[in-house]
């Protein structure tokens, strides 16, 4: 049951607390509080999810009393694993005290939502099923006081309830036999001295003790909301007179016994008359008590009455008090509405605000606070007045849809969280709590505003930073749709570089677009971050690569921004000197893998509103069918293949090289990437468009280079021989592509535009790459043509170009020279 009534050694202790063993018990019950929130998020955004799809939606917009059912059993799992935290730590009472709020106010909003529509049947006949359906206030109070009946028919029958009432019902025979033998004291041997005659007489001391004891348990009774009970009890016990009342007091919660409309055949005009009469007499007799409200009776009596001062006064704890207020507010209102009764009469025979928002107001003075303090046991040597301030104002606002207020408490309690933070001195337990009403709010359409918007972020981040969590990240994702607008994309990016896995990265992208997320426009967004990141040199090339993978899997939306991307990538890495080739074909290969061009290709015959990075004026979006869009699908495609055939040329002049003894720098094949590409043999099931067929060739000329060459036999040296004439005939045609490609020649779609020139540094990079490889090709094509007399075909490749290379004039020179050099006549 909630610790609002658990009693016994709670005290707490810093997490700064020099004591090792606090310091301990802190640090264990923050440790297990965390799986505790992990699973609690879990299960609330499963609950929320159903809310967003609609599965709790009922007529007039209202949300179902089904998810607060479900709440509350989420809650109370959590609340039965927070009992098992180490006592004596402030984290573990803070936990507890939390889970026991969440509990609370998800029980009575659970009650609040159904009332309506379990009292909806009776309607048009009953009084108080129109007061609950039709009357707001009235089902606020009532709701208020169903659930005090409810959390306190849970602790009491924790705490023995049930064998008190076993014990009176055991008893009830011995009572009757004892009235008879007072009845009869003159005929009995050994009657008891107290025995009389008189019907009237108190009894013998035995049964004034069980009589004490029964009004004790009526009373109980009547504030588990089980008055029906107590009556039947009363009247067994043969105490008519008490059993009466039980019954007047428990036909007020029977809708049938409380007509709508008085008439001669319901008798309803004489019952409400001296319904009234009989509170106006029982308050007379109260006050005619002489101060025996401490009287076990006269207790029962006022809480049948509705007298608020002796409830009070009997309250141990703030659920107690709510319902002796709720108690005294719902007879008062059903008294005025059945119309016996004036409304100056019932304000002084009760005396309570008949509201639940200035009943709950009341409650939370700062007086009241200070004498629950007092009462509350668990608080004696901890400061608990910010636990009882959380549950009465949470179930104030949400009772009375005062969200705002709700927002603005949320953030007032949870606006310091810091994620896993075990000094942090909110507790994880409470931002689930607002983090989830907020979410709930915002799904049910109320407006958000800074302080809600606030607990999201707050719960975003949370999310965010538990990583290696798929589900969190999906979660993450989910929540995002309530971020305020200006935050939504800047948060979801950040989220996405913290992502660990490629299965998490999936569930993510799948997930925004669920959630009706622009993910294409995020992914953008991240990787112009990064690129602005690296001109900064703060971010690795390892990183980039791995954020690059967003755009892969974003299907048709990103792929001319993922091809745009890889290209920027490819002429990064290929700029360096030594290349990294590993990496350059990592990339290329997850290209093909991910069938990049394909995808794109499908986008443009689909439509698809495409995205790209090139900033020329347009936001990522590209108008469908523009020219501007076809140019930038076709340039990026042209530079893609001209930079995997800059690979592919550099493959075959790397194995004609080694080959021929001619000097090249080069790295190694290593073995791990020989083993990823199938080896160095062409397998039977590689489709024909291989694109990894160059490197095979030279992996294998790689692996004859370190033989014995020594022990070759001329025949060897003429299979190689003619092998190289192979590959000679091979590389010149796609030498000869790559140097007329457009998609590797400044002049074309890089050149300036008319207002601007946004592919300036594109247009250096490639100018950068036609400079450094294709002269060193040249170069090194013309030595191998020589030493294979192949000059001539070699001289017809070199004229078809028209001194158009596409590189500085100085290295057209020096190609020119070294021609000359290795007897290569040019025009």
């Amino acid at each position: 049951m909630s610790e609002i009534f658990s009693t016994g050694d709670q005290s707490s202790g810093s997490l700064e607390d020099s004591n090792d063993e606090v310091r301990r018990k802190n640090e264990t019950a923050f440790k297990y509080s965390q799986l505790f929130h992990t699973t609690l998020c879990e299960k609330l955004y499963q609950e929320l999810c159903a809310l967003a799809i609609g599965e709790f939606d009922i007529p007039e917009g209202q949300i179902s009393p089904v998810m607060w059912t479900r709440l509350h059993e989420i809650y109370s799992e959590v609340e039965m694993q927070t009992r098992k935290l180490p006592n004596g730590a402030k984290y573990s009472i803070d936990s507890q005290k939390y889970a026991n709020e969440a509990v609370q106010i998800a029980s009575i909003l659970s009650i609040y939502t159904a009332l309506a529509h379990e009292y909806d049947e009776t309607l048009e006949v009953s009084l108080l099923s129109k007061l609950v359906v039709d009357d707001v206030e009235f089902r606020r109070l009532y709701a208020l006081l169903l659930w005090s009946e409810k959390a306190i028919s849970e602790q009491q029958y924790e705490s023995g309830l049930g064998d008190k009432v076993r014990k009176i019902e055991s008893t009830k025979s011995n009572r009757i036999n004892s009235i008879m033998i007072l009845k009869r004291p003159t005929f009995s041997a050994g009657a008891p001295k107290d025995a009389s005659l008189d019907p009237d007489a108190p009894g013998t001391k035995e049964d004034q003790t069980l009589e004490q004891m029964a009004y004790t348990t009526f009373f109980q009774l009547v504030r588990c909301g089980e008055t029906t009970k107590a009556a039947n009890l009363a009247i067994d016990l043969g105490m008519s007179a008490i059993g009466a009342q039980l019954q007047l007091h428990s036909m007020l919660r029977n809708p049938l016994d409380v007509p709508l409309k008085v008439s001669s055949q319901n008798f309803g005009e004489v019952k409400r008359a001296r319904r009234a009469k009989y509170y106006e007499m029982t308050q007379r007799l109260i006050e005619e008590s002489n101060g025996s409200e401490d009287n076990a009776y006269w207790t029962l009596v006022s809480a049948l009455r509705g007298n608020i001062a002796p409830m009070l006064k009997a309250s141990k704890n703030v659920i107690e008090k709510v319902w002796a207020y709720a108690n005294s507010a719902v007879l008062a209102r059903l008294l005025l509405a059945e119309g016996a009764m004036d409304q100056e009469t019932v304000a002084t025979l009760f005396n309570v605000p008949l509201t639940a928002k200035s009943l709950l107001e009341e409650l939370r003075t700062v007086s009241y606070i200070f004498s629950i303090l007092i009462n509350f046991s668990l608080f004696k040597e901890y400061d608990g007045s910010k636990e009882v301030y959380i549950l009465l104002r949470v179930i104030d606002d949400m009772l009375n849809d005062d969200i705002e207020d709700l927002f603005k408490f949320a953030n007032e309690t949870v606006g310091e969280y810091v994620p896993d933070d075990k000094n942090c001195e909110v507790n994880v337990l409470a931002l689930d709590i607002f983090f989830h009403l907020v979410a709930v709010a915002y799904a049910s359409g109320f407006e958000s505003n800074d302080d809600g918007n606030a607990v999201i972020v707050l719960g975003f981040d949370d999310l965010r930073v538990r990583s290696g969590s798929t589900s969190h990240k999906r979660m993450a994702a989910f929540y995002s749709r309530f971020l305020p607008e200006d935050m939504k994309i800047p948060e979801i990016v950040e989220t996405m570089k913290m992502v660990e896995s490629e299965k998490e990265r999936e569930i993510f992208a799948e997930s925004l677009k669920q959630s009706d997320i622009n993910f294409g426009r995020c992914a953008c967004t991240l990787i112009e971050q990064i690129r602005k990141d690296d001109e900064a040199k703060i971010v690795s090339l390892e990183a980039q690569i791995d954020h690059w993978n967003w755009l892969l899997v974003g299907g048709e939306e990103t792929a001319l921004a993922a091809l745009e991307e890889c290209n920027r990538l490819l002429r990064k890495i290929m700029l360096k000197k030594p290349m990294d080739e590993p990496v350059v074909r990592q990339i290329i290969r997850r290209a093909i893998q991910m069938e990049l061009p394909k995808t794109l290709s499908q986008a443009v015959v689909n439509g698809t509103t495409l995205l790209s990075l090139i900033k020329d004026g347009t936001l990522y979006e590209q108008e469908k069918g523009s020219q501007l869009a076809i140019d930038k699908v076709e340039h990026a495609a042209y530079e893609f293949y001209a930079l995997c055939s800059i690979l592919d040329v550099n493959n075959f002049i790397i194995t004609i090289a080694l080959k021929l003894n001619l000097m090249v720098k080069y790295s190694p094949i290593t073995d791990d990437e020989l083993a990823a590409m199938g080896g160095g043999k062409r397998l039977d099931n590689v489709n024909a468009l291989d694109w990894e067929a160059s490197l095979r060739v030279r992996a294998r000329a790689e692996q004859t280079f370190r033989e014995d060459l020594c022990k070759k036999t001329a025949a060897d040296h003429n299979t190689r021989l003619g092998m190289v004439h192979q590959h000679f005939d091979t590389v010149l045609p796609i030498f000869r592509g790559l140097v007329q490609n457009i998609g590797i020649r400044p002049e074309f779609f890089l050149s300036p535009r008319t207002n601007s020139d946004p592919m300036r540094d594109h247009r250096r990079e490639i100018q950068m790459l036609r400079n450094h490889f294709i002269t060193q090709f040249f170069l090194t094509l013309a030595e191998a043509a020589a030493k294979l007399n192949e000059t001539t075909r070699f001289q017809e490749v070199v004229t078809s170009f028209n001194d158009d290379f596409g590189i500085d004039q100085s290295l057209v020179t020096t190609i020119k020279g070294y021609y000359a050099k290795v007897n290569i006549k040019l025009d």
